[in-house]
């Protein structure tokens, strides 16, 4: 690096970055923004889309599988059809074709109205946020008095049932001092037409949403299969008892079958959880700036500090993907069936 005059160190932290972010849902100025503000903002959104595509991810797995599993032939079908089509094409033409497809939805003037407080279009689609009209401390006050109200109650009560009563009573008192010490301490913005864009109310960008629906399709086909397989090996003897006993097919899924297949179902959907945080990284591709495309992909450009950047990206990434493995790793633990 020294013969062929690259700077090394990571000063370039604290210079001013001088890009745009088109999405952030932490304060960035480009013009007073330093790099290292953009990783946090890259950080926040990967964070962001983690969670949400995570949540889809599990209830499309779940969906078909169930759907694969019914004696409905049309169900299976569809849902035979829908898994074969996900996961034997590459992610990153699933995201390129909902990106496109995105592209054409209408504009703001012609956008979908979906019960008149949310709207979708080439913008993005818009929804009702909530406003904080006061001081968050008060709420954040009645809480934490609820909550040591609840501990205490737990400890010094020994019948439940009075537990309960006495939480349903801190719970409504709690209500009722919020609403008259602190009324109205939160309300709902509905996005509104001004001009050519909504204003108010919270904007999903389009690459958002679209990396989101790509992702979660394709992991949900793969995810499908792990909870498929393992609901097979659940003996069949098991839904047969629940039949003979006059139970319904549902609830002996729901209750029988699921929790004894979720001990072979977590460490596979681990896995897949883990890729969908690191796919991400190809967000980059539709102008969606995670991680990659801030620190691996603008700051790099800007600053030419490459070894240093990727670093950041890595040590980011496997950061985020250990604290999820350790996530999982509990809950596995706590669902494992327990022996004698």
């Amino acid at each position: 690096m020294s013969n062929a005059g690259l700077t090394s160190g990571f000063d370039f932290l604290f210079q001013r970055a001088g890009y745009d972010i088109s999405y952030s849902l932490v304060h960035y100025d480009p013009k007073t923004s330093t790099h290292l503000m953009a990783w946090v903002a890259g950080m926040v959104n990967t964070l962001a889309f983690a969670v949400v595509a995570i949540l889809f991810t599990t209830v499309l797995s779940l969906l078909l599988a169930v759907m694969r599993l019914s004696h409905n032939f049309l169900l299976s079908s569809v849902s035979l059809c829908v898994v074969e089509y996900m996961r034997n094409v590459p992610i990153l033409v699933h995201i390129t074709v909902w990106y496109v497809f995105s592209l054409t939805l209408p504009s703001v003037r012609q956008a979908f109205n979906l019960g008149d407080v949310s709207y979708l279009s080439n913008r993005g689609l818009s929804l009702p946020s909530v406003v904080w009209n006061y001081s968050l401390w008060p709420s954040i006050v009645l809480i934490v008095l609820w909550l040591g109200l609840c501990f205490l109650m737990q400890k010094k009560v020994p019948s439940k049932g009075r537990r309960r009563l006495l939480m349903l009573f801190t719970t409504v008192i709690l209500i009722l001092s919020a609403s008259l010490m602190f009324s109205p301490v939160v309300s709902i913005s509905v996005p509104q037409l001004v001009g050519f864009n909504f204003k108010y109310g919270w904007t999903l960008p389009p690459e958002f949403i679209m990396l989101i629906v790509a992702v979660s399709t394709y992991s949900a086909s793969h995810g499908s299969e792990v909870i498929r397989g393992s609901i097979l090996a659940v003996s069949k003897g098991q839904m047969e008892a629940g039949l003979a006993l006059g139970v319904k097919r549902n609830i002996v899924m729901n209750r029988v079958i699921i929790p004894q297949a979720l001990h072979s179902i977590i460490p596979p959907m681990t896995s897949i959880y883990i890729n969908v945080l690191k796919a991400a990284a190809l967000g980059s591709v539709v102008g969606f700036m995670d991680i990659m495309g801030t620190m691996g992909g603008s700051s790099l450009n800007i600053t030419g500090q490459a070894i240093e950047c990727i670093l950041i990206v890595m040590v980011s990434y496997g950061f985020l993907n250990l604290i999820l493995a350790a996530v999982m790793g509990r809950f596995n633990n706590a669902m494992q069936l327990k022996g004698r």
